[in-house]
């Protein structure tokens, strides 16, 4: 790939959990000189794990560097401003912070407080660090609007969703770690000259170079990609969920809209933005499976048809079905990472969850977006075929 120049008046972004789909996503438009070459000078990627950036699979730049082994839980503030100060080149430069870092917990309590915690970490520390600090952009989603309680769904006759609604009932918002997220910088924003804001996408199609258990087009790529394989080209595949879940409506997310819009965001007047949230989707007409999964099939030279009694296996089931068939198959085919397709299976349910148990439509209104002047679309076909030769490139589908 070409190599880029350094600039010298360009911004200094920082990404943390840049190994995940948003965070790379994020990385990659910035190193692909979005929205305009010069803006951004320096890109600095944050992460626990160790990587390269050939095998993050981003462009060669001389702006880029990858800061590894940076745990935002271990030690106190001093012991991670020094960690920063050493590891990070210019860390007094840093204007723009965009955090998509997450680490999970079955223990919703905890999972609130190692998150918070983290942002905390995150942000009090590069105030310390950067007089240039100018703006977070913190990245959540639709569970801010409780799609996660499924049949406690508040909202279901208030779509398309807007960021105005309220938030879900005390009793399950103690437990949501967007609310403790969004409060922490309100209130460590306050009186400051830094601002914020949060975005919200929904089902979110794209890649984790690595493996992600929530990457829904890895789940899919690593499905229908062995489903061509073991029944071959033109098969008919059922959609793997129901009849209620095949007509619903929703908005998808694709990762470089989301990372396009986060950078987009943080670039505007601060009137326009602090302090606000912003729904982000591919565009504002929602789409049912009943038309995108005859699109996702086509990719695999598949016919993609709605959900039939007793075929309509779930992906998961489907690869567990066929494991020994899969190892075999990514032993015969060159760059198939098998570890990786193991990670991605692994605790699938959370994301693939909505191709079964919802009954609720959930469009975005995405006018607030629109209001700041963000009005880049991406049909369904461009969005899932972009997403799934990311996975074939990464080796992570066969």
């Amino acid at each position: 790939m070409q190599q880029q120049s350094q600039t010298s008046q360009g911004h200094h972004a920082i990404v943390f959990g840049c190994s995940g789909i948003n965070g790379w996503a994020l990385v990659n438009q910035l190193l692909n000189n979005y929205p305009a070459p010069g803006t951004f000078s320096r890109v600095t990627a944050v992460a626990n794990r160790a990587f390269t950036a050939e095998e993050a699979q981003w462009p060669t730049d001389d702006r880029l560097q990858i800061v590894s082994g940076v745990d935002l839980l271990v030690g106190d503030d001093a012991a991670l401003k020094k960690t920063l100060a050493e590891k990070i080149s210019s860390v007094e430069t840093i204007s723009h912070v965009y955090y998509a870092a997450y680490r999970a917990s079955d223990v919703p309590e905890e999972e609130c407080r190692l998150n918070k915690e983290m942002l905390r970490a995150a942000v009090q520390t590069l105030e310390n660090l950067s007089p240039k600090l100018s703006f977070v952009t913190l990245i959540t989603g639709t569970k801010a609007y409780g799609v996660y309680l499924l049949d406690k769904f508040p909202f279901r006759n208030q779509i398309p969703l807007k960021e105005d609604l309220p938030r879900v009932p005390a009793e399950y918002a103690k437990d949501l770690f967007y609310y403790h997220e969004v409060d922490l910088l309100q209130e460590l924003s306050t009186g400051k000259s830094w601002s914020w804001c949060e975005v919200r996408p929904d089902v979110i199609v794209g890649l984790a170079p690595f493996g992600n258990a929530n990457c829904m087009a890895q789940t899919m790529g690593i499905y229908l990609s062995l489903y061509r394989a073991l029944e071959g080209p033109n098969a008919r595949v059922p959609f793997p969920g129901n009849s209620t879940t095949w007509t619903l409506q929703s908005t998808d997310s694709n990762q470089d809209i989301i990372a396009r819009f986060c950078i987009h965001a943080s670039l505007q007047p601060r009137e326009k933005v602090h302090t606000r949230a912003f729904n982000i989707a591919d565009s504002a007409r929602p789409v049912a499976w009943s038309e995108r999964w005859p699109i996702l099939a086509s990719y695999f030279g598949l016919e993609g048809v709605g959900p039939e009694e007793g075929r309509s296996l779930h992906p998961t089931e489907y690869i567990d079905r066929n494991w020994e068939e899969l190892k075999r198959l990514c032993s015969e085919r060159e760059g198939v990472k098998e570890e990786v397709i193991y990670r991605s299976m692994h605790n699938t349910g959370a994301r693939m969850g909505s191709l079964r148990l919802m009954d609720f439509d959930r469009p975005f209104d995405l006018g607030r977006a629109r209001e700041i002047g963000f009005s880049e679309e991406m049909d369904t076909r461009t969005s899932w075929f972009g997403a799934f030769e990311r996975v074939r490139r990464a080796g992570i589908m066969l």
